[in-house]
C-alpha cells in the first residue's frame, strides 16, 4: 500500500466516489488521487466517519500514518465529502520559518504580555507560526500554556523545554466561555486557535490586559484589516466603542500578517507585514506609544503608515549597525 506520508500535498478531498488531492507540486488542483493510494484513502475516510459518529462534530482532527489533519465535513447535494488539511508532523522551530530575525527577536522578548495576533488568509500558515511562537516561548522561559481550539490542530500537548502545554477543545459554551475558563487556570500563555466572533475577540482583549500573553489567529488581508476586524468584533459584543478602542490600544503587543510564497528552491516561506506595539527598547525604531494613540483614536487608516515606518526604521538601523 502506498503511504500518504511519502507524498507532498496540502489537502485531500475524500468523496464517496472520487478522491482528490490539492497542493501536489507541478499539478493542477484538484488532482485525481492516483490508484495506488486508494487503500490508504479508504482507511482515512473510515477514520473520519468513525470520528463523526462518535463526536457528531462537523470539524475535528484525525491522525494517520504520522500525519495530522484538520477535517471539515462538506455536505453537497449528492454526497458527503471530508476535506482534510494537512499539518506538519511536529511544530517547527520558529527560527526555521523564514521570519526576519529582528521580528523573531521582538516576539521572543522576555516577560512580554498582551495580545499577539497572527493574521492571514486560509491556508497561509497562521496556525503554524502561532504554534511555533507558543512552543518557543514555553521552551525558553517555562510556564504553562493553555490552548482554546475548535478543533485542536497542531501537536502542542505536553512538555516543551522548561514549560508545558495543555490543549483544550471548545465545548458547548463557545470560545468566550472557554477563554474565561482558561484564564482561571493561571496560565502564562493562552493560545486561541481563531478569533471567530465578538465574544472571543472581547475576551481575548480582556485576558491580554491582565498580565498574561495571549496568542491568537484571525482571518484578515493585512495588519490594518486584522486590527479593524478585532475592533469591529469586540465592539459588537461589548457595545462601547471607546472602551474597546482603549482595550485594543492597551492590549495589543504585535500583529503579524503573513502569506506563503515559494522561494527559489520551491520551499514556501511566510512573507510578513509586522507591527510591534509592545514595550520597546528603541522608540525611534518602533514608536509604540504613537501606534497606541492611533488605535485609541480609531484612526485605522493610519496603521499602514506605521507598518511602513517601522519597516523603514528597521532597515535603517540594520544599515547603521552593518
Amino acid at each position: 500500500m502506498a503511504r500518504l506520508s511519502e507524498l507532498e500535498f496540502f489537502a485531500i478531498y475524500l468523496g464517496e466516489v472520487e478522491n482528490f488531492f490539492a497542493g501536489i507540486p507541478q499539478t493542477i488542483d484538484p488532482h485525481p488521487a492516483p490508484a495506488q493510494y486508494a487503500e490508504a484513502l479508504a482507511t482515512l475516510r473510515a477514520k473520519c466517519e468513525a470520528n463523526f459518529e462518535t463526536t457528531q462534530r462537523n470539524e475535528f482532527t484525525v491522525r494517520d500514518d504520522g500525519i495530522s489533519y484538520r477535517v471539515s465535513m462538506l455536505v453537497s447535494i449528492s454526497e458527503t465529502i471530508y476535506v482534510l488539511r494537512r499539518f506538519p508532523p511536529k511544530v517547527p522551530d520558529i527560527h526555521t520559518l523564514g521570519i526576519h530575525p529582528r521580528h523573531v527577536e521582538k516576539l521572543m522578548t522576555p516577560g512580554i504580555t498582551g495580545l499577539i495576533v497572527v493574521a492571514g488568509a486560509f491556508g497561509q500558515g497562521k496556525t503554524t507560526t502561532a504554534s511555533s511562537l507558543l512552543t518557543a516561548r514555553l521552551a525558553k522561559y517555562g510556564g504553562v500554556g493553555i490552548t482554546v481550539e475548535d478543533p485542536p490542530e497542531m501537536p502542542l500537548e505536553g512538555h516543551h523545554g522548561h514549560g508545558i502545554c495543555y490543549q483544550t477543545w471548545v465545548e458547548q459554551g463557545g470560545f468566550g466561555n472557554e477563554i474565561r475558563k482558561a484564564a482561571r487556570w493561571s496560565p502564562s500563555i493562552i493560545f486561541l486557535g481563531e478569533v471567530r466572533d465578538g465574544e472571543s475577540a472581547a475576551e481575548a482583549l480582556r485576558a491580554s490586559i491582565n498580565g498574561r500573553l495571549v496568542i491568537c489567529t484571525t482571518h484578515a488581508g493585512s495588519v490594518t484589516m486584522a486590527i479593524e476586524r478585532l475592533y469591529s468584533l469586540a465592539n459588537a459584543a461589548a457595545g462601547n466603542s471607546e472602551d474597546v478602542a482603549n482595550l485594543l490600544a492597551n492590549g495589543l503587543t504585535a500583529v503579524l500578517h503573513q502569506r506563503l510564497e515559494s522561494d527559489v528552491a520551491g520551499v514556501k516561506r511566510p512573507k510578513l507585514q509586522f507591527l510591534w506595539i509592545g514595550e520597546n527598547d528603541n522608540s525611534r525604531e518602533y514608536n509604540s506609544k504613537g501606534v497606541r494613540n492611533t488605535i485609541r483614536q480609531r484612526r485605522f487608516d493610519q496603521i499602514e503608515n506605521d507598518v511602513m515606518l517601522q519597516l523603514n526604521q528597521m532597515i535603517m538601523m540594520k544599515g547603521k549597525s552593518a
